[in-house]
């Protein structure tokens, strides 16, 4: 597993196996998704009582289920911001209850009166959500409320992707909170739609093109930064490129 260099500087992103870390709530969930191929080839687990300890700076990106123990992350916030502030990615699905996440408010459930209240539209459209009929997430084996069932307030100026029917951000895209980007999306992992039905296939592929585009690219502005280049390090990110399976 390759460092950080002498002089300070994130490694050389072909240099890693795997490019990114996946905090593991020692659940048989997250057990199951290492399992799939595409996951495991992807994410080293990393058990999340061991944040404090692990050395980050080798991934690309950090993805955190939501089973995670909050209050242990909350405990450990400064270290997450300052793995997001090195131009890293951060992917959280849940429902946030601990000041951990920079920048993420509290979850708010949706009232539900019918199925239909499940419904997910797409505000902005992202590489992530390339060629995805939402129904295909939305709905597993006829059923609704899996992708989606409320909220996790924003911050302000970030990027909502997708939104519940009277507009409750389900799904945005924040880097104004700190030098990398979090994607937070408040339902399922996002990562346990590899076998999703029709194209919502394509969501996992999708979504590790876009991490190790987003990180690289802000990556990239955080050593220019560094080394007095002018740069709109909290704004540059990876927005209306295809990502590609």
């Amino acid at each position: 597993m390759p460092s950080v260099s002498a002089a300070g500087l994130p490694p050389d992103p072909s240099t890693i196996a795997r490019p990114f870390a996946l905090l593991h709530p020692c659940t048989n969930f997250i057990d199951e998704q290492l399992a799939d191929p595409l996951i495991g080839a992807n994410f080293d687990p990393i058990d999340m009582y061991d944040l404090e300890r692990a050395d980050l700076s080798a991934y690309l990106g950090l993805a955190v289920p939501g089973l995670v123990d909050q209050v242990h992350l909350a405990r450990h916030a400064e270290k997450i911001r300052a793995y997001l502030d090195t131009g890293r990615v951060l992917v959280f699905s849940g429902m946030l209850f601990q000041p951990w996440l920079p920048g993420g408010g509290a979850y708010h459930p949706k009232a539900v009166r019918s199925h239909h209240d499940y419904a997910v539209r797409v505000v902005t459209p992202h590489p992530i959500l390339d060629g995805i009929e939402m129904d295909n997430l939305i709905y597993r084996r006829g059923v609704a409320g899996f992708f989606a069932r409320g909220h996790n307030e924003p911050p302000p100026g970030a990027e909502i992707l997708l939104a519940l029917p009277d507009g409750e951000p389900t799904t945005y895209v924040d880097r104004v909170s700190t030098r990398g980007t979090i994607l937070c999306h408040s339902g399922n992992d996002l990562l346990g739609y590899t076998n999703a039905e029709g194209t919502g296939a394509r969501l996992v592929p999708q979504l590790l093109a876009w991490m190790r585009q987003e990180a690289q690219v802000r990556m990239a502005a955080v050593r220019s930064s560094a080394a007095g280049e002018p740069q709109a390090a909290r704004t540059t990110g990876v927005v209306g490129a295809g990502a590609g399976a």
